[in-house]
């Protein structure tokens, strides 16, 4: 009898401990001058090779130079993966607000810049997704 209520017991355990949120739900890559990318670790995957780091997630595939990071850490915000640097400037951004609003296409991030009200922004270009502040 103790065996079974204990079973049950551990098994109602294993349920709830699956069920619950993730305490620190993105992964950070802070790089050599200090800017910070957030990646959602809910279907993360890495991968090393050629120097590089894979992440794949719901968000999709970005690489990163490992010689370019400095440190990586788990925070309970992605508030901390604010950039100061953005997308190459050469590079065509699309603009959303955080709340997931289109604001459109800009040529260039600079041009996206200039065109904003100051405000927390998303730029995604072909090679980075960033949360970017513009002043």
């Amino acid at each position: 009898m103790k065996k079974t209520l204990l079973l049950i017991l551990m098994s109602v355990g294993a349920t709830v401990a699956q069920a619950t949120d993730y305490d620190y739900p993105y992964l950070m890559l802070q790089t050599a001058d200090g800017s910070q990318q957030a990646l959602s670790v809910e279907s993360l995957q890495l991968t090393f090779a050629n120097g590089q780091l894979v992440a794949v997630n719901e968000s999709g595939t970005q690489t990163f130079v490992l010689t370019d990071l400095s440190k990586m850490f788990f925070s309970a915000t992605a508030t901390a993966g604010l950039s100061k640097t953005t997308a190459s400037e050469s590079e065509e951004v699309e603009v959303t607000t955080v709340a997931g609003i289109s604001l459109g296409r800009f040529a260039s991030a600079s041009e996206a810049r200039k065109a904003l009200k100051h405000g927390l922004y998303v730029f995604k270009s072909k090679s980075k997704i960033q949360k970017v502040i513009v002043k």
